[in-house]
């Protein structure tokens, strides 16, 4: 009986472990200076089902930050999320995500000032996206986040943006 009970807890034996990548884009406007901000970025992933309606994804995140009237900025991370699915149907599955993350970036005062200057950036990010099955176990993601970098061990201002991203699951 616990057995099963556990087993259940991790997911279905079909759907215990998927792989994707997405590319994404966005824009967005710092608190402070106020300057345009283009990032671009990929993220490979891995994605393990926790329940049935619940995933835990762990995806590597290489992205680059285009300020205006500043230097770029480079991050090399990962992130950690919780996907919520509350409806699954044959066509695909709606979520909701929230999670975080930390790398390394290239920011320092005189570059970056809104994310600090000791190199290890920050990542909180919140969204909702879509699934399409596209059979034989693939799947076509796309979904909105919005998107926060700062320090996460002094106080900062960050970075806020909105991205999108489009993927594929296997």
């Amino acid at each position: 009986m616990i057995g099963s009970l556990i087993s259940y807890s991790y997911g279905r034996e079909e759907e215990t472990v998927k792989w994707g990548v997405s590319v994404f884009g966005g824009t967005g406007e710092a608190v402070r200076n106020k300057p345009h901000i283009s990032v671009y970025g990929f993220l490979p992933r891995i994605d393990l089902a926790l329940h049935t309606n619940w995933d835990l994804e762990f995806e590597g995140n290489y992205s680059y930050w285009n300020i205006s009237a500043e230097k770029d900025l480079y991050f090399l991370g990962v992130n950690g999320n919780i996907l919520f699915r509350p409806i699954r149907r044959n066509w695909g599955s709606l979520f909701l995500l929230a999670g975080g993350g930390l790398g390394y970036d290239n920011a320092s005062k005189s570059r970056v000032s809104e994310i600090g200057a000791s190199h290890c950036g920050g990542i909180l990010q919140a969204g909702a996206g879509i699934y399409y099955n596209l059979g034989k176990g693939w799947a076509l993601r796309g979904e909105y986040r919005f998107y926060h970098i700062s320090d996460p061990f002094r106080k900062d201002m960050g970075l806020n943006t909105h991205i999108f991203l489009l993927g594929i699951s296997f």
